[in-house]
């Protein structure tokens, strides 16, 4: 597989995450926190606008994979700090986290870095 199938594995990926979670998120069909973070309009229309709008960009992204890769460079970065930052420090305190939410981002902090072809982006 060339570096860009591999990219476009990952836009396609993002999209099976993505389907069940964005949206229901951003119109709060069901709770994707699966009750482990409290219940709020403002949090549930952040992170569902951040996350349909990395669902968009990855379908496009599986059509045109270089252009979007700094939409996978984003998701490193910020679910990296959300691990970091929310999920360690809670289970360290034995406090309940998403256990979905904490596997995906877990998954995609370990794997994207090794997808997204670097060779390509930087160039002297």
């Amino acid at each position: 597989m060339t570096s860009l199938d591999w990219l476009k594995l990952a836009y396609a990926a993002n999209v099976v995450i993505l389907v069940p979670v964005a949206l229901p998120t951003l119109l709060g069909l069901y709770d994707t926190t699966q009750g482990t973070i409290p219940e709020s309009s403002g949090y549930r229309s952040l992170v569902g606008a951040l996350w349909t709008s990395i669902l968009v960009a990855s379908v496009l992204g599986m059509w045109t994979p270089l252009r979007y890769v700094p939409v996978l460079m984003m998701q490193v970065i910020y679910k990296s700090l959300w691990l970091l930052l929310y999920a360690l420090p809670a289970l360290h305190r034995k406090k309940p986290v998403p256990l979905g939410i904490t596997i995906s981002f877990a998954a995609i902090v370990l794997l994207w870095p090794w997808l997204i072809p670097w060779h390509l982006l930087i160039r002297d």
